[in-house]
């Protein structure tokens, strides 16, 4: 994840240092935790406070070009109130119709989790039949699961319909909190249904990005 902006409109950008282990390991745009008072990688489900994201990399080794590779210390963008922007997820359609578009490899989301949220056609299968144009955008009218087929329907304004391989953005709504982080804790990723430390607060559908910032945070206050 990458600092964006804060909540009040600045885009001022600090990042603090912080006691890390030098064997730990933790790519910049990770997002992070304190653990018995060192920085470490959130948890892919992680339900806890975090501290932030990481500012530099520390790849516990050291480096010829980054001699704070293996130190103790280590940056992190730590401020309760900073958004950061991440690479929107993007499903392969199953199907659909003129109104609908179906996937089944998301989570078992809850009925209208996703709903007021956006898709976005990315990608057509070599074969697709779809007449909408890579780039078209709709926005969620209706987010329904299918338990027995692990099916979610997304149902959208008339347009093209979804040909299985097609790929879509998903734009999760404004509060979205559930699904996991990515093996390197860099972005949202929609395989699981739990809450999550972090929260949709913004879209970027021309550049493909979400913004994100903390539920809970180490310097935020008290849960």
């Amino acid at each position: 994840m990458t600092p964006f902006q804060k909540v009040d409109g600045q885009v001022l950008r600090s990042a603090r240092e912080y006691d890390i282990a030098a064997a730990t390991s933790i790519k910049a745009g990770a997002v992070v935790k304190l653990s018995a008072g060192l920085v470490v990688a959130a948890t892919a489900g992680e339900t806890g406070q975090i501290l932030g994201v990481a500012a530099e990399d520390h790849t516990a080794g050291a480096g010829v070009f980054n001699p704070r590779a293996d130190a103790k210390k280590i940056l992190v963008y730590d401020d309760p109130m900073q958004i950061f922007q991440c690479p929107v997820p993007v499903v392969a359609a199953t199907g659909g119709s003129a109104t609908t578009m179906t996937a089944s490899t998301l989570g078992a989301f809850s009925n209208d989790d996703f709903n007021g949220g956006y898709i976005m056609l990315v990608e057509k299968a070599a074969d697709s039949t779809n007449t909408d144009p890579v780039g078209k955008v709709d926005r969620i009218e209706d987010y329904a699961y299918n338990s027995t087929g692990t099916l979610s329907t997304f149902t959208k304004a008339s347009g093209g319909t979804p040909y299985t391989g097609d790929k879509y953005a998903i734009f999760p709504p404004i509060g979205f909190k559930k699904g996991n982080f990515d093996s390197d804790r860099a972005k949202l990723i929609l395989t699981a249904t739990a809450n999550i430390s972090m929260k949709v607060v913004g879209r970027d559908i021309d550049r493909g990005m979400i913004s994100m910032m903390a539920l809970l945070h180490t310097l935020g206050g008290e849960d």
